[in-house]
């Protein structure tokens, strides 16, 4: 026990020592995460997409339409074009990020009863500003059909709201739960403070296992249980106020709501931290040089936030990238806070903390397995064996 308590005084000094300490980096990196992508989302949902206008029937009934898309906040008209030209030219240079195209005869067919097409065309190379396009224009286009129904069937001497119903029978009733506004700052900001959160750990732990096996600080008599666990408590201890404080920037300061318990989320923050602490344990205890220990974890920390189930749900991946999720640390706290934030609890929180904090037992049985052989210089009596000729048994 005075050996771990060695350590992480150690540890402690190391953290808090240096003109800049570097305990700051663990506070800094999640913050600035949180910050940084807390003004990308801001505006919370895609709007003002440019929209171009070819209008070839010139006609009230199309005017009103083009009107209803003026009115979208979704939409600014930046242009009205006067031919097929013209239309390529402006989706070709950007001007227009969609166009409405309005054939002729359109208001004369609406009024004989005839179906009529419109065309909406939107480039969809940002999945984020078509999708929202779309799912707009859809709307727009039955509130005008609609109306011109309603107004066709008045005409005829329908009762307004008999109208209404003969022109829209089956009426759609949408109920959003937890993200009512679809807004990308609370779909996304909390998972992305969590990956700046391990980048941090990444940035300040990854080197310390390695710099231990290289300068040798502690014996022989020092078990290697104890390095690690003393190396590892100051590193844990520091990330949970860390994380607080990130996720109090992203309720507070951007407005992610928090619907759950801060309790739950510092659960699930402290065995994310162990399980992430536990791997960047392996990477280093396995790496040649503090170099390389920083270098090497990238590799399993950074694709965690594309395999995490954050943007692309986990069921729609196939075998392959489910087998990769499965062993990410992201992939069991992303979704968990975002539930916890968002809907106020996450079903899986405590069955995915018990499996991080597994992982974490696990990956540092790992390290003290590579650490053991290590400090004992058995992989340098092997090697010495091996160039003398001998084959190691």
């Amino acid at each position: 026990m005075k050996w771990i308590i060695t350590i992480i005084r150690d540890e402690i000094k190391y953290l808090f020592g240096g003109k800049i300490p570097l305990i700051l980096i663990i506070f800094f990196v999640p913050l600035l995460f949180s910050v940084l992508f807390g003004f990308v989302y801001q505006n919370n949902v895609v709007n003002h997409i440019p929209l171009a206008i070819y209008d070839q029937d010139q006609s009230n009934l199309s005017r009103q339409l083009i009107q209803m898309y003026d009115d979208a906040e979704r939409f600014d008209i930046s242009v009205y074009v006067n031919n097929q030209q013209e239309l390529e030219d402006c989706i070709n240079n950007g001007t227009a990020l969609a166009v409405l195209q309005i054939p002729r005869d359109f208001s004369k067919d609406v009024k004989q009863g005839r179906a009529s097409n419109i065309l909406f065309i939107t480039n969809s190379a940002n999945n984020m500003f078509g999708n929202a396009a779309i799912s707009t224009t859809q709307e727009i286009s039955r509130t005008f059909t609609v109306a011109v129904a309603k107004s066709m069937l008045q005409s005829g001497g329908i009762l307004p709201d008999a109208a209404v119903h003969a022109a829209y029978p089956v009426q759609l009733g949408v109920r959003i739960l937890n993200n009512p506004a679809n807004g990308y700052s609370s779909f996304m900001l909390a998972g992305l403070m969590m990956n700046g959160f391990q980048i941090g750990l990444m940035i300040c732990f990854a080197p310390t296992v390695v710099t231990e096996l290289l300068r040798r600080r502690y014996g022989k008599e020092c078990p290697s249980l104890a390095i690690l666990a003393g190396k590892i408590v100051p590193y844990w201890l520091a990330s949970i106020p860390a994380f607080y404080m990130s996720l109090a920037v992203c309720v507070f300061g951007f407005a992610v709501p928090m619907r759950g318990s801060w309790l739950d989320a510092g659960v699930l923050a402290g065995t994310f931290a162990f399980f992430v602490l536990g791997v960047l344990m392996i990477f280093s205890a396995c790496c040649p040089s503090r170099e390389l220990s920083l270098q090497a974890p990238m590799v399993y920390i950074m694709p965690g936030l594309l395999y995490s189930g954050l943007s692309w749900p986990s069921f729609s991946m196939n075998t392959v990238a489910y087998a990769v999720s499965f062993i990410m640390p992201m992939t069991r706290a992303g979704d968990n806070l975002r539930d916890i934030m968002l809907a106020g609890y996450a079903p899986a929180l405590w069955s995915d903390a018990t499996a991080m904090a597994v992982g974490g037992l696990i990956s540092m049985g790992i390290a003290l397995g590579v650490v053991s052989f290590r400090r004992h210089d058995m992989g340098h009596c092997l090697l010495a064996k091996w160039k003398r000729g001998g084959m190691p048994t």
